[in-house]
């Protein structure tokens, strides 16, 4: 049953690292800043492989930027800390756009925090799945 659960490819149009502002009150000890994450859940018995694409307004693709997912587990991808081989990190400020594509099908939602004013936001979306 596990196995259609989800979709294989799943695609995030408006995606945005905000400023990084100010600290937000966390219960941890970790000091969190305004990002966006990436939220994976894998119900499969089997670990998942996915490729992450970003599409940008103005500039070339990075594409191939891979990820796994280990079975009947949740991942939290935050993408201010992922470091792309042969590009950095994501740009803070510009719009982008993500594709996702799984070996087996999986839920994804993209969120994210905004911690630039005093009123702090927080947004969550699924995506657009497909099992192109």
């Amino acid at each position: 049953m596990t196995e259609k659960i989800g979709k294989k490819i799943w695609i995030f149009p408006d995606a945005y690292l905000p400023p990084k502002g100010t600290i937000y009150p966390s219960s941890s000890k970790s000091k969190v800043y305004g990002h966006e994450s990436l939220c994976i859940i894998n119900p499969n018995l089997a670990k998942i492989k996915l490729e992450i694409n970003f599409y940008f307004e103005n500039d070339k693709p990075i594409k191939g930027f891979t990820e796994s997912v280990d079975a009947e587990r949740s991942l939290h991808l935050r993408l201010d800390k992922i470091n792309i081989p042969n590009y950095g990190y994501l740009p803070r400020e510009k719009p982008y756009s993500i594709i996702v594509k799984s070996d087996k099908n999986v839920v994804i939602q993209l969120s994210r925090l905004d911690t630039t004013s005093k009123y702090n936001s927080f947004m969550s979306v699924l995506g657009w799945g497909d099992d192109v």
